[in-house]
């Protein structure tokens, strides 16, 4: 997995540990209903290896024979199991089937979709309690003579998430915004969360906000940073991810910070809020998040 976004998926690891609570599952006795338990890391917290088969072109369906991702999983109970990453640039992959045995398997995940953008589009993929990103290429094309379906008529991209006051917040002197990479509903352990992840223009520094949704669906109300939502702002040092403010369920002794989502268009996907109240520093001492908001479409 690419370590230039380590720093993103330290932070959503973060946000489903600290929230999830565990799976009930109704097992019969055939082996086939068993569903499958692992990780996608390795012992020492990285992600496995994954690798991607195939070229990508801009409005081109690529055929998941010969255009797909291989991720590793290691597996702790063998199992029935479905594997799909977020929905990006018009595409996403998933797979499912049966892990026979336990130990490190490899998983095809066919494409779904047709790419939309010619750029390098990061993936976000789930199995069990871990997450993990791999970066699919898309290459230029004019869609045809190669294989594929031609859909280079595509509608002109939503800029909601490209401001650079999708987000943004204040601490005493101390002002942030940026623009959100990725916005998204994440089902993980059977919970669903609201998750939006984005950068300072400098791009040295992710936001990241990940809310539980109890109902299952986005819906316009207020929800604790002491229970079921978490705000992170993050650099790094080298590797090393650095929490600049960080308010969760871990940092309740000190204080929660309140995320009202305001609005949410289920037609266009935008979804609008507010937030603020106390957040923990570095340093593990409260701090004042003032005047916060958040405008992204939900992909």
């Amino acid at each position: 997995m690419k370590r230039n976004t380590l720093v993103i998926f330290a932070l959503l690891c973060t946000v489903f540990f600290v929230f999830s609570c565990s799976k009930e599952l109704s097992l019969e006795n055939s082996v086939s209903t068993i569903v499958a338990e692992g990780s996608l890391w390795d012992t020492a917290g990285n992600c496995l290896p994954d690798s991607v088969h195939g070229t990508f072109y801009n409005g081109v369906q690529p055929g998941g024979d010969t255009a797909y991702v291989e991720i590793t999983v290691d597996v702790a109970v063998a199992g029935v199991y479905k594997i799909s990453s977020d929905l990006q640039n018009g595409f996403m992959f998933s797979d499912s089937g049966y892990f026979a045995t336990a130990g490190t398997n490899t998983v095809q995940l066919k494409p779904i979709g047709t790419p939309v953008l010619i750029k390098p589009t990061v993936f976000i993929v789930s199995f069990d309690s871990t997450i993990c990103n791999f970066i699919v290429n898309v290459q230029d094309s004019t869609g045809l003579g190669l294989g594929g379906t031609d859909t280079t008529s595509v509608p002109p991209v939503d800029s909601t998430n490209l401001s650079d006051t999708a987000w943004k917040f204040s601490e005493g002197l101390n002002a942030y915004h940026g623009s959100i990479d990725t916005a998204f509903v994440i089902d993980t352990l059977g919970l669903k969360y609201l998750t939006l992840v984005g950068n300072t223009p400098s791009g040295d520094t992710a936001f990241l906000t990940g809310i539980l949704l109890l109902t299952g669906n986005i819906t316009p109300g207020t929800y604790s940073t002491a229970s079921v939502a978490g705000v992170y702002l993050t650099t790094l040092n080298g590797t090393t991810p650095v929490t600049i403010y960080q308010a969760d369920a871990t940092t309740a002794s000190s204080g929660s910070v309140t995320i009202t989502i305001t609005s949410y268009d289920s037609s266009t996907g935008v979804v609008q809020g507010t937030f603020s109240g106390t957040a923990v520093n570095s340093s593990g001492g409260p701090v004042i998040i003032n005047n916060g908001s958040f405008k992204a479409r939900v992909t």
